[in-house]
C-alpha cells in the first residue's frame, strides 16, 4: 500500500470519529438561547432571568436570555417557531402571544399551534381588581352595584387594545352585567397612573402593575381572579368567593420549542425546568409578584393550551375585539 495512503487512513479515521461524536454528543453540548418576546424589565423577562441561571445548572450549559420584543409578543414566537428544532432555541411566552393573538389579529402570518411545541407551564397568575380611591365600597358586590347605578359613567384602564387587561375587563363586563368605558393605555405604568389621578376608576390587571401602589395605599385591591386566593394578596377574596360564579381568569407563562424538536430533547428541557421550579427561593420570588408555580407534564400543558385558547378566544369574540 502506498505510504501516503497508509498515513492518510488514521487521519481520515480520526476525522470520521470526531464527526460521529459531534453528532451523537448528548444534549445540550453548547449554550441554549431562551427567547423572551417582550422587552427587558417586564414580568416575562423577570421570570426568564430568575429561571435561566438555575436552568443552566440543570442542563450543565449556559442559558442566554434574548429579548425579541415586537408585535405584542408575536415576533419572538415567530422567530422560535422558524428556528432549527434542535433544542438550542426555546421560547418563554404566555397567554397574549400564544392564545389571544391568534383570536384577535386578522393578519397574523403564523400559527403558534402549528410551529411551536409546548414543553412545560411554569406559572399561573391571577389578576387583581383594583380601584381608584374614589370608590368607597368594601367588596365586589358593592362595586358592581356602584357601576350599575351609573352605566357607562366610569372609565376602565387597560394596558392596550387586545391585551390581557383589556379582555379581563370585557370578561368582567359580561359576567356582571355592568357597562363602562374602556380606555386603553400603552402600558401598565400609564394605566396605573391614570387610576391614581382619578381619570379612570378601575382595572383588572397584572399584580406587578399595581402591587407597589396598593401596598402604599394609593390604590385599592378588591379581589383576585383565580380559583384560589393569591399568595401575593392572601387577605383578598377571589371573585368566586365574592359572589361572581365561575369567574376564573388567569394569565400564565410557559416554555415552547420549535415544532419537530425531538421528544428526548423536549423531555430533557421539561425535566430540568421541573426541578428549577421547585427551588424554594425562586418560588418565593415569583409569589411576591403574584406568580404561582404551576408545573405539570407536557401533555397536561398541551391540554391546558387548548382550554386557554377557547376561553380567551370566546372572550375576544363576545366583545368583538379584533386588530389588524
Amino acid at each position: 500500500m502506498n505510504r501516503l495512503i497508509k498515513l492518510a487512513i488514521p487521519v481520515l479515521s480520526g476525522v470520521w470519529a470526531m464527526g460521529v461524536c459531534a453528532q451523537t454528543a448528548p444534549y445540550p453540548n453548547r449554550p441554549v438561547t431562551l427567547v423572551v418576546p417582550f422587552a427587558a424589565g417586564g414580568a416575562f423577562d423577570v421570570v426568564a432571568r430568575l429561571t435561566a441561571k438555575e436552568l443552566g445548572k440543570e442542563l450543565n450549559q449556559s442559558v442566554v436570555v434574548d429579548n425579541k420584543p415586537g408585535a405584542g409578543g408575536v415576533l419572538g414566537g415567530k422567530i422560535v417557531g422558524h428556528a432549527k428544532p434542535d433544542g438550542y432555541t426555546i421560547l418563554l411566552s404566555g397567554v397574549g402571544p400564544i392564545t389571544i393573538a391568534p383570536a384577535i389579529y386578522k393578519k397574523m402570518d403564523y400559527s403558534p399551534a402549528k410551529v411551536l411545541t409546548p414543553i412545560i407551564q411554569l406559572t399561573s397568575s391571577p389578576f387583581v381588581l383594583t380601584t381608584a380611591p374614589q370608590f368607597k365600597g368594601n367588596n365586589v358586590q358593592e362595586f358592581v352595584a356602584y357601576l350599575k347605578a351609573s352605566p357607562n359613567a366610569y372609565n376602565y384602564a387597560s394596558t392596550g387594545n387586545g391585551t390581557l387587561v383589556h379582555l379581563a375587563g370585557e370578561y368582567f363586563k359580561s359576567r356582571t352585567g355592568t357597562e363602562f368605558v374602556h380606555v386603553p393605555f400603552t402600558g401598565g405604568s400609564q394605566a396605573t397612573t391614570s387610576m391614581m389621578a382619578g381619570e379612570t376608576l378601575f382595572s383588572i390587571t397584572n399584580i406587578p402593575n399595581v402591587r407597589t401602589q396598593i401596598d402604599a395605599g394609593k390604590l385599592r385591591a378588591i379581589a383576585t381572579t383565580g380559583t384560589k386566593r393569591s399568595s401575593a394578596f392572601p387577605q383578598l377574596p377571589t371573585m368566586i368567593e365574592s359572589g361572581i360564579p365561575q369567574f376564573d381568569l388567569t394569565g400564565w407563562i410557559g416554555i415552547f420549542a420549535p415544532a419537530g424538536t425531538p421528544a428526548p430533547i423536549v423531555q430533557r428541557v421539561h425535566d430540568a425546568y421541573e426541578k428549577v421550579m421547585q427551588n424554594p427561593e425562586l418560588r418565593a420570588r415569583l409569589q411576591q409578584q403574584g406568580d404561582e408555580v404551576a408545573t405539570g407534564s407536557t401533555k397536561e400543558f398541551a391540554d391546558f393550551l387548548i382550554k386557554s385558547q377557547k376561553q380567551w378566544g370566546d372572550i375576544a369574540s363576545t366583545a368583538n375585539v379584533a386588530l389588524d
